[in-house]
């Protein structure tokens, strides 16, 4: 898979790149490559089956770190994929553990995750201040898991699960809309984006669970 993940990656780049080199013959802007490292919040979702919808989760956080290729389309119009790496997390609220039956009470129930998130995202830039402008962006982003463990903590032992490898885990996959704007001052770069998990994260049919976050991104252009 990591394979199929790079030369995907690999290709796209390369496309946009034959792409931004015919649009900025005839556009002022220019393409250009970014790094981005970003602080999220985890914002999951309520469990809901048979019209029973639960919080069962406190929100979390996690940390990304990648790479931009902005590409000029008309004017002030770019359209900008990515290339992340994530790790992030998110735990089981502690009054919901409370009410598990049974003769081990589970103190702490952790879900740990990292993989990759390929966005692509349509954006207009503003003009606020010399050198200084103000972009708004949307569009959708593919999240792959690469490792997903929950980590259970019950009378001071210890359990892990691989969420991926379990019938009634987590789906591998993620599509998220992201919806978001930023500043960027000279080279630097400053951005909030919000995620809107779009599928089911529950393997198990009947359940539903999505997926979001919120994200502050620090970055440079080249």
């Amino acid at each position: 898979m990591k394979k199929i993940l790079i030369s995907f990656a690999a290709g796209l780049f390369t496309c946009l790149a034959s792409f931004s080199q015919s649009t900025t013959d005839n556009n002022p802007e220019k393409a250009y490559f970014g790094i981005r490292v970003g602080g999220e919040i985890t914002c999951p979702g309520n469990i809901s089956a048979d019209h029973i919808s639960i919080d069962a989760f406190k929100n979390g956080g996690g940390i990304e770190l990648g790479g931009i290729f902005n590409v000029p389309l008309k004017g002030k119009l770019y359209i900008e994929p990515g290339l992340k790496l994530y790790y992030n997390s998110y735990s089981v609220r502690k009054d919901i553990l409370k009410e598990v039956e049974g003769s081990i009470k589970p103190q702490c129930m952790a879900f740990n995750k990292y993989g990759i998130r390929i966005p692509v995202v349509v954006g207009y830039k503003f003009d606020i201040y010399p050198a200084t402008r103000l972009s708004i962006f949307t569009g959708p982003e593919m999240e792959i898991g690469l490792d997903a463990r929950e980590k259970i903590t019950a009378d001071k032992i210890k359990f892990e699960y691989n969420l991926y490898s379990e019938d009634d885990g987590l789906k591998r996959i993620d599509v998220l809309w992201s919806i978001g704007a930023g500043i960027s001052y000279k080279k630097f770069y400053f951005g909030l984006t919000g995620n809107i998990g779009m599928i089911n994260m529950l393997k198990v049919s009947g359940g539903k669970f999505h997926e979001n976050r919120v994200t502050l991104s620090l970055g440079y252009n080249f």
